[in-house]
């Protein structure tokens, strides 16, 4: 009787997954950090993505605002006065793009994680974005 007690609670633990050998392994961030090269200019942070499962990007300034855009409206080149067309209408590429103001974040995880380009600009040349993408 007592052996088929402990099978019962066994069959059980592992149903439930206790005492398994299967462990969840941590997927490692790859950091894309850039210097902005010239301010108030976007450039390219990443390419287009379908793969990403989370994105981290902060603006690592004391002072200066930075401007991100994940949505492909915004492209490398363009200046945060450039106007641009969004389902709104046209506004400039400031406007349309998310600001970041000293040390805050902008954090997405999957399934919410974009895949288009990642664009971004700072005030001033030499200022940087952290940016950690899994």
């Amino acid at each position: 009787m007592l052996a088929f007690v402990r099978g019962i609670v066994f069959a059980g633990a592992m149903l439930l997954g206790v005492g398994s050998a299967a462990a969840q392994s941590a997927v490692p961030s790859d950091n894309w950090s850039v210097s902005i090269t010239t301010g108030n200019t976007f450039q390219t942070i990443q390419t287009a993505n379908n793969t990403r499962r989370a994105l981290t990007i902060q603006n690592n300034n004391a002072s200066d605002s930075c401007y991100l855009d994940v949505t492909g409206v915004v492209s490398a080149g363009n200046t945060t006065a450039t106007s641009v067309t969004t389902k709104g209408g046209t506004i400039t590429a400031a406007k349309a793009s998310v600001l970041l103001q000293p040390g805050q974040a902008y954090t997405r995880y999957y399934p919410y994680t974009d895949s288009g380009p990642i664009v971004g600009t700072c005030a001033t040349a030499g200022d940087s974005l952290y940016v950690a993408i899994q």
